[in-house]
């Protein structure tokens, strides 16, 4: 989608818009072509599912950790 598309309805700039998905191609989540005098966005789906991924092994590092502290605080 071009910037003007993705801000309809938004209450955020185009720039701040613009500054995020620069943010997420820098990291290779998102990716961007020139169409004539509009630049189009497009998300790259693999690499969201690589990040969900890693983030819920995180999530299950913690939940665990948060536990074993949690029986030690009740023992």
């Amino acid at each position: 989608m071009s910037i003007t598309k993705l801000t309809v309805g938004s209450k955020l700039t185009r720039q701040a818009i613009t500054k995020h998905l620069r943010v997420m191609q820098s990291v290779g989540l998102a990716h961007s072509a020139r169409h004539g005098r509009e630049t189009v966005w497009q998300l790259d789906q693999r690499r969201f599912e690589d990040a969900r991924h890693y983030l819920d092994l995180i999530s299950k590092q913690w939940d665990d950790a948060l536990s074993r502290l949690r029986k030690f605080v009740e023992d």
